[in-house]
Parts: structure tokens; C-alpha cells; sequence
């Protein structure tokens, strides 16, 4: 009797597990829209757009006030002798990014608590991964949220030499900038005096001396000029497709504005390159199910297919680099079965909707 009763005590535990099961799943269908036509659980493949991060450098040089007199003062020669604002491009980056793809939008159904519940999504709707929390910044957009404040000429100027009353009241640059002069040669007696010890300072010594060669650099710039650089990041998205060879204007260049339209005719043209390698085939297998399709409700992702992308400044040849682009790839499914369970877990990179593991808790 005892045994019986563990065996029946047995039959129940294993139907409960296969009642369990049965009511533990999930499928995923396309929707045939490019947006959630009702209630439920959605999610987008993503198309992979190109991100290029163009680099250029703005350098700005002002004449000193007293540029002219800098060889008679000081025995300066070389000092700047125009303004002059340039621009130039130093580098460029290539990052992939997932944007949603209209086309491969998904509804999830769910009994139970499949894995298949727990949807992870990135603000755009498109899937990075099933049951799983981590982080996939190298595959977020690395656009910063405003665009950094780029130097302008009234940026450069020579407000930090403190004139005194005396070099100001002189009736002529000339007789200004022998006073400036004499200032400079009287921090350097200074600061030798300071160093060799026949003069003591109350405080730091270093700070002392540091502020003595802030003021000859200021009071120098007066004559020499000021020249200011600024390294400056323009993004730029572009979603490849249908073409497998592509050669199009990212943007134009100027040595006088910088970044300009890619229609804007007075810059030169920076292209974009990409050629799709071997392209996987395009059979689409999800329109080939029917309801008999034994894997109708396993999760669908992305195969991309590799393509070479080039950055070209006219002629010179800024970067280049292989990436994966979702949509010249292929469409699958993951076995019906494998997510029913509430502790797998499942990541893909949200900037092609590959799979990248699947995992148990």
C-alpha cells in the first residue's frame, strides 16, 4: 500500500509538471504592419544603419595687438601676422546602430511564464534579448545629446594680460608696448631672483612661480598672437539598402565653415562606401509557414551578412572596417520549444538582431 501510494503520489508530480508545461509557451507571428495593430507583447528587428563619427579640428590664430613691435621690443620674429580661422579633418569612426525595421515587426503570445514574457527591448522597441538585463552600449547610439559648442574668433582674445593704468594712459602703441615689453623683462628678473634664492616669497614657491609665467604668457601673446584649436564630432547615419554596392556623398567639407550639407556645392565631398559581401540567401522562410510549420512559434531573429564600408575624403582614404548588416541577411526562427521555459535566456546585438548566446539562469 505504501508503495502504491508513492507511485500515484509520483503520477500527480509528473502530471502537474506536464500541465506546467503545457501551460508555459510562447509564439511569435508577424503582425504584416508597421505598427502594433492591438494589445500584446511587440517587438522590431532591427536594419543596421552605418554611423560615421567625422573628426575635424577648427584652429583659430589672432594677430597680438602688438605683433608689429614684438622684433624691436623682444627680438621676436616669429609672431602671427593675420587672424586666420581654419578647419580640418582629422579622422573618422564607424559604429553600426539599430534603428526599427518596419517590416519585421513581431507580436509575442504567451501562457504561463515563458522565457519568451520577459521581453528586453531598447527605447525604440527593437529586441536586445529575452529574460536578460545586461548592458549593450557598444551597440547604442553614441550620439551626444547636444552638439558641443565650437570656438568662434570672439573666443580668442587677450582680456587675461592685466594692463595697469600706467601702460594704458601711454598716448601711443608704440610707447604701450615698450611698457608691456618692460613688464615682461622685469617678471623674468623676477623669477630669476626667485629661483637663485636672493629673493624670498611668502606661500608657495611654486605658486608663485606659476603665476609669474601666466603673466609673461599673457603679456607675450600681446605680441606673438594666440592660436586656439578644437577637436570637433559631427554624426552621421545612413541606412544601406536595397543596392549591395553603394558609393554616395556622407557629407561636404570646408576649410573655412567645416561641416556642411552633403548638397552644399561650396565644400568638397567626403563619401561613403559599402560593398555587401557573399549576400546569404533570400528565401524567406517565415512567409513559407503554414499553420502546420512544426517551428511557427519559435523567436525570430536576424543572420546578417558582412559588408566592407569605406570613408574617403575626395581621394584619401579615411577608414575602413568590416560590419554586419541585418538587412541583407536572413530571416530564422529559434526551436518552438527552447524558450517555454522560464529560466533560458537569450541576447542579440539590437544593431543587427543576430544572436549572440542563449543561457540558462
Amino acid at each position: 500500500m505504501i508503495y502504491r501510494g508513492f507511485i500515484i503520489m509520483g503520477l500527480l508530480v509528473l502530471a502537474g509538471c506536464t500541465a506546467n508545461q503545457s501551460l508555459s509557451t510562447g509564439s511569435v507571428e508577424p503582425v504584416g504592419a508597421d505598427a502594433p495593430t492591438g494589445h500584446g507583447l511587440h517587438y522590431y528587428l532591427p536594419k543596421t544603419a552605418i554611423q560615421v563619427e567625422m573628426i575635424a579640428e577648427k584652429r583659430i590664430q589672432k594677430v597680438g595687438p602688438f605683433y608689429r613691435f614684438a622684433q624691436r621690443f623682444l627680438n621676436i620674429s616669429d609672431v602671427i601676422t593675420e587672424d586666420k580661422e581654419e578647419w580640418q579633418i582629422v579622422g573618422a569612426k564607424i559604429h553600426t546602430v539599430g534603428v526599427p525595421d518596419k517590416a519585421k515587426l513581431f507580436r509575442v503570445n504567451t501562457s504561463g511564464a515563458p522565457s519568451m514574457a520577459a521581453l528586453n527591448l531598447t527605447p525604440e522597441g527593437v529586441l536586445k534579448g529575452l529574460n536578460w538585463s545586461g548592458s549593450t552600449h557598444s551597440a547604442e547610439k553614441t550620439t551626444p545629446l547636444m552638439q558641443e559648442k565650437v570656438i568662434e574668433k570672439d573666443d580668442v582674445n587677450f582680456r587675461d594680460a592685466p594692463l595697469t593704468e600706467e601702460q594704458l594712459i601711454k598716448s601711443s602703441t608704440a610707447a604701450m608696448a615698450e611698457e608691456v615689453a618692460k613688464e615682461i623683462y622685469h617678471l623674468r628678473e623676477m623669477r630669476h631672483a626667485v629661483i637663485s634664492g636672493e629673493v624670498t616669497v611668502g606661500g608657495s614657491l611654486e605658486a608663485a612661480l606659476d603665476e609669474m609665467a601666466r603673466l609673461e604668457e599673457a603679456y607675450l601673446a600681446l605680441f606673438t598672437g594666440k592660436v586656439k584649436t578644437q577637436r570637433v564630432s559631427r554624426f552621421y547615419d545612413y541606412v544601406p539598402g536595397p543596392e549591395k554596392s553603394i558609393n554616395t556623398v556622407l557629407l561636404r567639407f570646408s576649410a573655412q565653415n567645416g561641416f556642411l550639407d552633403h548638397m552644399d556645392v561650396s565644400g568638397t565631398p567626403v563619401y561613403l562606401e559599402v560593398e555587401v559581401g557573399e549576400e546569404l540567401p533570400s528565401e524567406d522562410f517565415l512567409a513559407l509557414e503554414d499553420e502546420k510549420s512544426p517551428n511557427r512559434r519559435g523567436l525570430a531573429y536576424n543572420v546578417p551578412a558582412l559588408a566592407r564600408v569605406k570613408i574617403i575624403d575626395r581621394t584619401l582614404l579615411l577608414n575602413s572596417g568590416e560590419v554586419y548588416l541585418a538587412q541583407y541577411g536572413q530571416l530564422l526562427r529559434l526551436p518552438a520549444n527552447l524558450l517555454d521555459a522560464p529560466n533560458v535566456g537569450v541576447e542579440l546585438d539590437p544593431a543587427t538582431g543576430a544572436l549572440k548566446r542563449i543561457f540558462y539562469k
